[in-house]
């Protein structure tokens, strides 16, 4: 069963120099209980594809399009207010340096439970909130449509005749409808306006579209117990790219003036003899046409959404909704009064320090940072990111700082607690020789893209892309004599990424097409795929290096010792 779906995300960086295109289309999963590694060189994109997970990208961070699912909720269209229910209770991170993960001043104690009593008072007083508000929807709706309640003897709301509720969520849904219906038409308006130039001139689009979503907003109130994120996003979607339509002018306009004092600089330098080891970027221009493609398909999804509700209606069960509402407003008052105090957060944390390893939790719990040491304070990290007992937990390289003893002991216990807690992971790093312990699936990631992926055995014993050969040729091993393979090159410069595979100046084995056009995932099995012309049915055939035909040789040596026979190097059999 999918936790994770990620779809074609890209995410790029605004800076002085241009915009860093780091993230550039990706697609991946992750089923429960399963742990996925993410593979790459630094600055391949695996970290700030780990931050939009979390929703903690910098703030000159763009994501330019994609989905990320988590549960079926798309989480890049979830506004931070309601992020604080997913970011740390069921996504959870452990980042690399521990040290700086941790206060030194404050006792490790306070550090695992404050986030339990601050998450509390929150999670308290919001449900609360929306207790409220749906109660004063269920009421209002009731007066609106002049449909008759019992009351208790306090004058209470009294659902158990649901019979009344369930009207009343028949009124309130049909009531919607219209609304839905109108809405439509304002978008069906809206989509010929931004077609057609001539009216795009015309009008105030800034002031249409504010009526347009005047509109929409009037369909978030009626009797549902979940929020529609494609209408709860569309105002502050449609915002961001009016913002920059309106601003494109004055934008360009800096940026070419930006880009001729630069260039004219550049050749007085050259001119007058003066060494010149730069060059000049080019204009971080808005493009119009895209500003008005994104507004065209932010208005497209919200259409093709209300279009699908409006079919689907028909066959709603009214009452079965009704007890839904019932549901909801039970557990949220359940949560506005499940009190957590500071001696039940002691109680949890020390538990959870012993899960994680640490001897003697109850003297350690009144410790600082500085009295651990590195692989104890990695275990207070892991402890702190599950203590609210996430579905997914994303390790971004959580080893780096350790050294090789300790590594394999918080491997160890990430796969214990995986297991123990059937948690999913995430787990980023630029080690393929983790990876082996840790991954039931690999995601080779370079220069923003995924080139590789498939399950471990796939990667480990039948690689196909000619950077995941360089990753294994540059790994060591007990077998390894002499020098590693390194790289070569540099990774490409991401403002502007190469037309053709990213890898390709760096690989030998790269052909003509290469250099021209970039490849697509190809399917090598029902469970492998490869971004690589070299696995075209067309593409001359290419045998992987040496050193990794040696080294895939060893490990399936290791794998079946009474059946292989390593004779030459090559991984071939005797005869």
């Amino acid at each position: 069963m999918k936790i994770l779906e990620v779809k074609n995300l890209k995410i790029s960086f605004r800076t002085n120099s241009g915009r860093v295109q780091a993230v550039r289309g990706i697609d991946f999963t992750v089923n429960e209980g399963e742990t996925l590694a993410i593979v790459g060189e630094s600055g391949s994109g695996k970290s700030v594809t780990a931050r939009a997970i979390l929703g903690i990208l910098a703030g000159n961070a763009i994501v330019d399009s994609g989905e990320i699912l988590f549960d079926g909720q798309d989480l890049l269209k979830i506004a931070e207010d309601d992020f604080h229910r997913i970011r740390g209770e069921k996504i959870s991170m452990i980042f690399q340096d521990p040290l700086s993960s941790l206060n030194p001043i404050i006792k490790i104690g306070k550090q695992l439970t404050e986030a339990m009593l601050l998450k509390n008072k929150s999670v308290r007083r919001k449900s609360k909130k929306e207790h409220t508000n749906l109660l004063k929807l269920i009421s209002e709706t009731f007066e609106k449509s002049g449909i008759v309640c019992a009351k208790t003897d306090d004058g209470k709301l009294n659902f158990d005749d649901i019979t009344a509720l369930s009207n009343a969520v028949e009124f309130s849904r049909r009531e919607n409808l219209v609304k839905k219906e109108a809405a439509l038409e304002r978008l069906k308006l809206a989509l010929h306006i931004l077609e057609d130039d001539t009216e795009l001139k015309k009008r105030s689009i800034d002031g249409f579209f504010r009526s347009v979503t005047n509109t929409i907003n009037e369909l978030k109130t009626f009797l549902t117990t979940g929020k529609d994120s494609i209408v709860y996003t569309f105002e502050s979607s449609v915002k961001s790219q009016l913002s920059r339509l309106y601003g494109a002018k004055k934008h360009n306009s800096a940026e070419i003036k930006k880009y001729g004092k630069a260039k004219k600089k550049y050749y007085n330098r050259i001119e007058f003899g003066m060494t010149v080891n730069y060059t000049v970027q080019e204009p971080s221009l808005i493009d119009l046409s895209e500003v008005r493609k994104n507004l065209t398909l932010i208005v497209t999804r919200l259409g093709e959404s209300l279009k699908a509700d409006i079919a689907n209606e028909s066959g709603v069960d009214y009452t079965e909704k009704a007890t839904d509402i019932i549901g909801l407003l039970k557990e949220l008052e359940e949560a506005s009064g499940n009190i957590v105090t500071k001696s039940i957060a002691k109680e949890r944390a020390i538990k959870i320090m012993g899960e994680v390893g640490i001897p003697s939790p109850e003297i350690r719990y009144n410790q600082y940072p500085f009295e651990f040491s590195g692989g104890m304070r990695q275990r207070i990290v892991i402890a702190t990111a599950l203590v609210a007992n996430p579905k997914l937990l994303i390790c971004d390289e959580p080893t780096t700082a350790l050294d090789v003893t300790i590594q394999a002991q918080i491997l160890e216990l990430i796969n214990e607690l995986k297991a123990t807690r059937n948690i999913s992971v995430i787990f980023i790093t630029h080690d393929l020789g983790v990876v082996a312990q840790m991954a039931d699936r690999v995601a080779v990631m370079y220069a923003g893209k995924i080139v590789e992926s498939g399950t471990a055995e796939d990667i480990f014993y039948e690689p196909r892309h000619p950077y995941t050969w360089a990753l294994l040729s540059s790994m060591p091993d007990t077998d390894t004599k002499g020098d590693l393979e390194a790289i070569p090159g540099t990774p490409p410069n991401m403002i502007y990424p190469p037309k053709g595979d990213a890898f390709a100046p760096r690989n030998k084995y790269a052909l003509a097409i290469d250099f021209e056009q970039m490849p697509p995932l190809i399917s090598v099995s029902d469970t492998h795929s490869v971004a690589s012309w070299l696995v075209h049915p067309d593409a001359p055939k290419v045998d992987p290096p040496l050193v990794v035909s040696e080294r895939i040789a060893r490990m399936m040596a290791l794998q079946n010792p009474d059946n292989a026979n390593i004779n030459d190097g090559n991984g071939g059999e005797n005869e």
